[in-house]
């Protein structure tokens, strides 16, 4: 991928106008003059209907009103999962095909396959990638699906490249070993190095989206909306993307009323000034935006260009003291507390009832909500056992304590 693409994931609370504010953020960034893809990669054809035109696969440039189609500069395309799981399905089933004729079993017909559940999101950020690399485009902005299902999938490159670094080695070794007794008994040849080429490329990909989602021109921007209930749930939001060291630069509270309106009252919880003082605490290095509600629902680039949805930022110049939009950091941090060693990790928004802890070998499993990482320790709390942990304040910090029996003596 071009290291110069800038890549704003949008993704937010559900119904809270994602579609919405993703067209008006690309054809923002389109109307500055740059060369945008609005990808809408949330398994709907909702952005068919924002932006009033029909989508396939390939991306086609949107007209903006009293412009020339040409010299708009903002393409839009959705993700087709059937046709990806299709294409990825009849290339394993091509590379096995004289297998399954030889053990008896048809290979399935293209209208057979239909992709299974979940996959929308895993194949969407494989498509991602590809239009990164192919440096078509200054600006690409994707409309995800909501945050409890955006969270997971950006969580996936990461958990399956450790599922297939961990299982291959071993499964190579027990299939070279195990092949020459299952060829006999089975009486027919067993696969060979068709698995471990077809694990190596998927790795290659898995590798290529947590590049792209981990680059310094990688941001998210979230989308909410009025109300206490909302409030609730972006407290969820905000721990499920910490938890992965996703930095939220922009968040946009959609349909705010006045307080005469039924928006609450200047003191209430969910009056508009409340609201965005609870979102600045929740992301702190994140710009607060708010939006009018509005009569209907915007139509068109007409339309959505009188929302007032801004642009998205610039990438920072390397060498800048904060870290650029969109950069992740290290989830924890180390500190010492007399004979303690506390891992401190950064979880705004977290609640107890929300939290599960597991030591696994030298691994903590943190678990919140639906969300889980597995957080590989340092070499020093390696060699210590876990003597307690605490959620404050949207922190964990867990206490460790160094093991006599493992802890290096002078």
């Amino acid at each position: 991928m071009g290291g110069m693409t800038r890549v704003v994931l949008v993704t937010g609370l559900g119904g809270a106008g994602r579609t919405t504010v993703a067209a008006a953020t690309a054809l923002a960034a389109a109307r500055s003059g740059a060369r945008v893809l609005l990808l809408a990669a949330d398994g709907t054809a909702d952005a068919d209907t924002v932006l009033g035109t029909g989508l396939g696969d390939v991306p086609r440039e949107i007209a903006l009103d009293g412009e020339p189609e040409a010299a708009s500069g903002l393409f839009a395309a959705r993700v087709d999962v059937q046709d990806e799981f299709q294409r990825e399905f009849l290339a394993v089933q091509d590379t096995v095909g004289g297998l399954l004729g030889l053990i008896g079993v048809d290979p399935l017909d293209p209208e057979e396959i239909v992709a299974v559940p979940g996959a929308v999101d895993a194949l969407a950020l494989r498509v991602l990638a590809r239009h990164a690399e192919s440096d078509a485009w200054d600006t690409i902005v994707v409309d995800l699906p909501p945050v409890d299902r955006a969270a997971v999938a950006l969580a996936l490159p990461e958990a399956l490249s450790r599922y297939v670094d961990r299982l291959l080695p071993v499964e190579r070794q027990a299939a070279r070993a195990l092949r020459p007794m299952l060829a006999a008994v089975a009486g027919v040849p067993m696969p060979d190095d068709w698995v471990y080429a077809t694990a190596r490329r998927v790795v290659a990909e898995l590798d290529a989206v947590r590049a792209l989602l981990d680059a310094p021109g990688t941001g998210i921007r979230f989308v909410t909306r009025a109300g206490a209930v909302a409030a609730a749930s972006d407290r969820r939001a905000a721990a499920a993307l910490a938890l992965f060291g996703r930095r939220v630069e922009d968040v946009v509270v959609n349909g705010v009323r006045e307080a005469a309106d039924g928006g609450g009252s200047a003191g209430s919880a969910s009056s508009p000034g409340e609201r965005v003082t609870a979102l600045r605490e929740l992301y702190p290095e994140a710009a607060v935006h708010s939006l009018a509600a509005s009569a209907d629902e915007p139509i068109g680039p007409g339309r959505l260009a009188g929302l007032g949805v801004p642009g998205v930022r610039t990438v920072a110049e390397p060498g800048a003291d904060d870290l650029p939009p969109g950069a992740v950091r290290d989830v924890f941090e180390v500190e010492t507390d007399g004979e303690y060693f506390v891992l401190v990790v950064p979880l705004p928004g977290a609640e107890r009832g929300d939290l599960d802890l597991l030591r696994r070998g030298d691994e903590l499993v943190v678990t919140v909500g639906a969300v889980r990482r597995l957080i590989p320790l340092p070499s020093a709390l390696r060699r210590c056992t876990v003597q307690g942990a605490g959620l404050r304040g949207g922190t964990l910090r867990v206490r460790f304590l160094p093991d006599p029996a493992v802890w290096m003596r002078s």
